[in-house]
């Protein structure tokens, strides 16, 4: 017998390769191609245009395919995307195609498609290799063998068919793919139920990856970590792997894992493996066989609000006859989430209320909602921008409700120590449950294993929710938990988000707000859903700053707000026509004569109240105060609908809201609204992962004109992490200004300032009205504060300077030589004098206040690569706009 005939030997191929097919793209609707899968799929086949459209960027779904080749321009400027698009465009199936090389002499091919909206027929060189009845669901990872049909060193042509989700004319939709609800509206829309964009999303919107290895393959892999608590000392690692002998003959060979981390010792285990003809199997190195797996002292993965997210990395490799057959690598973090409840059972159901530790910590959630665009569009940048954002606020989870994007945006977030929560959407056919039939249901569990194989090894994943506003019923229930069980998920889960009134709740409600609320509504301690852990909670209706309002509302369309704002706002009736927004501001801040007007009173709506969103779930400490999260963090599209910052990356009132609000260290007024309104207790909030002492907490009162009214100074002041100390009753003051200042410093040791709060305070109060009778879609103040007298300010001119600071930033000076005070000014960093604001950028605070004779520093950060900055804008509530170059 030769070496080449021995029943456990198999031919050494080239090394595995990975390649992702991201060029050489067209697009086509099936309606317009006479030709079927066989010719499409042929060598020589000439895909013209004007039938087919180059595809410049994939990952691409149908409509942003054809925004790419301008078949469809500004699609979401104005009321394009229903009056230049065609809404039947989900009605169509769609050819993708492309050519590739596969390189030769492997035994084994694959195509990976991580993600098709909603149902595909794959075609190779004129050959079927999948049809549509197996490529169903748009969050199934479909692995598709075309060992078959592949040219091993020559040119391939590929085809692939989507056939959209479909919907029926009496169901919000048919199929398990994603709606966006009410994130869009879909009264203006013209499309009845559940928002949809005219594609549905379909397409392929994540990358497509063709993988060349030996006979016997490496598959998925995760690592899990169990950190000895409460030392945190040490942990043990479990290793799971899968490995699939593609042969029809036995296969032996060695499993290595090497496990590495740059300043540590390798960690190397292998063991011995014979897999017999089609054998997939899978294999566990744990701490009991393999003591190497005991880790002493490791770097712990941390969110990065608590230390460094520190990373390892797990090398796979396949062995046989001192040649590598297969090999992967993933990196992983050494962390243990778990969840808990406490004793609070104000709210319905029993248990109390849902919190996490990390590695033995207590991790209150201060967080918000992620959206990708709207397109599903694929775009590393704003991904990056996105995140950079999320750790310059100060957030420390983020929430996807279902919309997943691709592994890229995990990685980053395992990168950035930022944790996630990720789970299945509400209120489309994901929960409507008792429309499912056999597929709804297979496509269902093959969608979670899908994307729990994915998430399960990412130490950012913290937790994941079967549910979102509903439960799933039995036994769908008991099958979710029976495949985390089996992937050996090792994070938290919950079955709802939305507390139930049952036994079965997960300790997380959802009793919003999602309209707007008056600082004193989440400081008052009196309305249950500022209290215990949320998952979703903010404001609905948001206006975004002027100079993103003029990029997507026609300039005939600005003023009076009418239809063509509506058509950018959210579905629900109750926010549909920005009712609250509009309420609010004219109520609170006055009429206004233009949108330019009417977007910067709307910046101290929303700076106010998002700040004192997250300011209330400090200011207790967390003792009561275990999750909330704000609807949303950003923008699917151009809209009025609920973001901290908006689709152009442009950073308004909101943003620097919420960012005083997260500081580690700060000094929080609570707005006169406790019991008898008569006294404002203040706060000073640790939000930082270690004890502070020696803090200065000064507090000060002016008018309207400028003077001070109150000064008070408390000093030696300590607070433990987590924890919140009130420093000073204040009682009204200068009660001849309509209007007055609170400013509240605190002080390190050094005199540095550590923090600075600035509150704008009318003398008439805010009363958001019974706790009974609180609605979460609307704005129902019983009494109004009345800020107008802000509109009557003295005018100031301020003096400006910028120059370039030595980490690659810009400092902009900002200096009030008057008597009266500067207010809400804005700084924005310019490539040209007359330009726009670069974005995405960074700083480390705005619209902030220059009280007299002092001067205000803003440091701003420009990404690497961007727009050089040359020039600034300052504009301000009662100062003229003025632009100076950088120094």
């Amino acid at each position: 017998m030769c070496a080449g005939d021995h029943p456990l030997f198999i031919p050494t191929d080239p090394p595995p390769v990975t390649v992702e097919l991201d060029s050489g793209w067209t697009l086509a609707a099936s309606g317009r191609v006479a030709d079927a899968g066989p010719q499409i799929s042929a060598a020589g086949y000439l895909a013209a245009a004007p039938v087919w459209h180059r595809v410049s960027r994939m990952p691409a779904t149908v409509l942003d395919a054809l925004q790419q080749d301008g078949t469809y321009q500004n699609v979401y400027a104005g009321t394009n995307l229903r009056d230049a698009v065609p809404q039947d465009l989900y009605l169509q199936d769609w050819w993708y195609r492309t050519t590739f090389e596969a390189p030769a002499g492997h035994s084994t091919y694959r195509l990976d498609f991580p993600g098709i909206n909603y149902r595909a027929e794959v075609w190779l060189n004129g050959g079927l290799v999948a049809d549509s009845s197996q490529l169903v669901g748009m969050y199934v990872d479909h692995d598709v063998d075309i060992t078959d049909h592949v040219v091993a060193g020559g040119s391939n042509v590929l085809a692939v068919k989507v056939v959209p989700e479909r919907a029926m004319q009496d169901v919000d939709g048919v199929e398990l793919a994603d709606s966006w609800y009410d994130w869009i509206n879909s009264r203006y829309l013209g499309v009845p139920g559940n928002s949809f964009v005219p594609d549905r999303n379909a397409g392929i919107f994540k990358p497509v990856y063709l993988s060349a290895s030996g006979a016997v393959e490496i598959g998925a892999a995760t690592v899990n970590t169990d950190v000895h608590l409460p030392e945190a000392d040490s942990a043990r690692l479990n290793v799971y792997v899968t490995v699939r002998n593609n042969s029809a003959r036995p296969a032996r060979g060695t499993m290595r894992a090497v496990i590495s981390r740059a300043g540590k010792p390798d960690i190397g285990v292998e063991q011995t493996v014979t897999l017999g003809p089609g054998e997939r199997r899978e294999l566990t190195f744990d701490p009991g066989r393999f003591a190497a797996l005991e880790l002493d002292r490791p770097d712990l993965w941390w969110p990065y609000t608590l230390g460094d997210p520190a990373l390892y990395d797990l090398k796979l490799e396949f062995w046989q006859r001192d040649h590598v057959i297969d090999s992967t690598s993933t990196r992983f973090g050494v962390r243990t989430f778990r969840q808990h409840r406490d004793s609070d059972e104000r709210f319905p159901g029993s248990g109390g209320n849902f919190y996490l530790t990390v590695n033995g910590r207590d991790f209150p959630v201060r967080g918000a909602v992620y959206t990708p665009d709207l397109l599903f569009r694929d775009d590393p940048g704003r991904e990056d921008a996105t995140l950079a954002y999320t750790r310059d606020l100060g957030l420390n989870m983020l929430r996807l409700e279902s919309k997943i994007p691709g592994e890229r945006f995990f990685e980053r977030a395992d990168e950035l120590g930022i944790p996630l929560m990720v789970g299945w959407m509400c209120c489309n056919q994901w929960e409507k449950w008792e429309q499912w039939d056999d597929e709804d249901r297979a496509v269902a569990l093959d969608s979670l294993r899908s994307q729990a194989q994915m998430l399960r090894t990412h130490p950012s994943v913290a937790v994941w929710a079967n549910g979102s506003d509903g439960l799933p019923p039995e036994p769908l229930r008991t099958q979710y938990r029976a495949v985390l069980r089996d992937l050996h998920w090792q994070n938290a889960v919950v079955d709802t988000v939305s507390a139930q009134a049952r036994e079965d709740w997960d300790g997380i409600h959802m009793a919003g707000p999602y309209s707007w609320r008056a600082p004193g509504y989440w400081l008052a301690g009196r309305y249950p859903a500022t209290r215990g852990a949320t998952a979703e909670q903010g404001d609905n209706e948001h206006i975004p700053p002027y100079a993103s309002l003029r990029q997507f509302i026609p300039p005939d369309a600005l003023w009076p707000i009418g239809e063509t704002w509506y058509f950018h706002a959210g579905s629900d009736p109750r926010n549909a026509v920005l009712t609250s927004a509009q309420r609010v501001i004219n109520r609170r801040y006055g009429p206004s004569a233009g949108a330019e007007e009417f977007a910067r009173k709307a910046q101290l709506a929303h700076y106010e109240s998002t700040r004192a969103q997250f300011e209330a779930f400090a200011a207790d400490g967390s003792a009561e105060h275990k999750m909330t999260m704000y609807w949303m963090l950003n923008s699917p599209w151009p809209s009025f609908f609920g973001h901290i910052f908006d689709w152009y990356l442009r950073p308004g009132g909101a943003y620097f809201g919420a960012k005083a609000g997260l500081r580690p260290l700060s000094m929080v007024f609570d707005a006169y609204a406790g019991a008898d309104h008569s006294a404002a207790d203040i706060t000073v909030t640790n939000q930082s992962a270690s004890d502070a002492d020696g803090l200065t907490a000064r507090v000060r009162v002016y008018d309207l004109q400028g003077r001070i009214r109150e000064d008070r100074t408390v000093t030696d002041v300590a607070v433990r992490a987590g924890d919140a100390l009130t420093v000073v009753s204040l009682p009204r003051v200068a009660r001849d200004s309509p209007v007055f200042f609170v400013r509240c410093e605190l002080i390190a040791a050094n005199g540095a300032v550590v923090a600075e709060n600035v509150y704008w305070q009318s003398q008439q109060r805010d009363d958001a009205g019974d706790p009974a009778a609180d609605r979460p879609f609307e704005t129902r103040q019983v009494s109004w504060a009345d800020m107008t007298a802000l509109n009557r300010m003295p005018r100031v001119a301020l003096q400006l300077g910028a120059e370039r600071n030595r980490h690659g930033g810009v400092t902009v000076f900002l200096r009030n030589p008057t008597g009266r005070i500067a207010f809400f000014e804005r700084a924005e960093i310019l490539a040209g004098s007359g330009g726009d604001e670069i974005l995405p950028i960074r700083y480390s605070d705005n619209y902030v206040t220059v009280f007299p004779g002092e001067t205000v520093e803003v440091y701003a950060t420009v990404p690497a690569g961007g727009p050089e900055p040359g020039w600034v804008r300052v504009s301000g509530y009662n100062t003229a706009a003025q632009v100076v170059p950088i120094g």
